[in-house]
């Protein structure tokens, strides 16, 4: 797994979002709790939270609780659980619909039986919503790449560089 810095960076690319874009999600849903806080420490960060920071730029990071906790009309795991392990593993997924104007979305993947299975997830209790839709669709490609990315992220060393990299680095 690879650091919040580093997924950052690489959802700032898959999604071609600005730079840093990803970063000032990160960092608002840190200071809400979220995320663990772990200053000048290079952790790893989990699958979940790159969950949690891909919901959060799908939909904005003051609504993220709403869509974290979701889950669908026949029980099962949350929204965020089911969206973090397609971040582990995302072969068998085909689309990801999340709706940015009421608490909603679906994901779309291939079951065990090697069908194609549809979960809604909402709230459960109906918010009042416009007469028009605006989606967020993720592709298989973008958690894909994604989950390379995050899978070839090269280790992170807290703290000054070796003396031998140092010098090996001026010549």
């Amino acid at each position: 797994m690879a650091t919040l810095r580093q997924t950052c960076e690489a959802l700032d690319g898959i999604l071609r979002l600005p730079p840093s874009a990803a970063r000032g999600h990160a960092q608002r849903l840190r200071a809400a709790g979220y995320l663990p806080t772990s200053q000048g420490y290079p952790g790893q960060i989990s699958s979940e939270h790159i969950a949690a920071v891909l919901i959060a730029i799908a939909v904005g990071s003051p609504v993220i609780t709403d869509y974290i906790n979701m889950r669908s009309g026949n029980g099962g795991p949350t929204f965020g659980k089911v969206l973090a392990g397609f971040v582990e593993k995302p072969n068998d997924v085909l689309e990801v619909v999340v709706d940015t104007l009421a608490p909603g979305a679906s994901v779309t993947f291939r079951g065990a039986d090697h069908g194609v299975q549809t979960i809604a997830f909402y709230p459960p209790s109906p918010k009042p919503r416009p007469a028009f839709d605006r989606d967020v669709r993720l592709g298989p490609e973008i958690l894909i790449r994604l989950h390379a990315a995050i899978a070839t992220a090269p280790e992170v060393r807290a703290g000054r560089p070796r003396l031998r990299d140092r010098f090996t680095r001026i010549s």
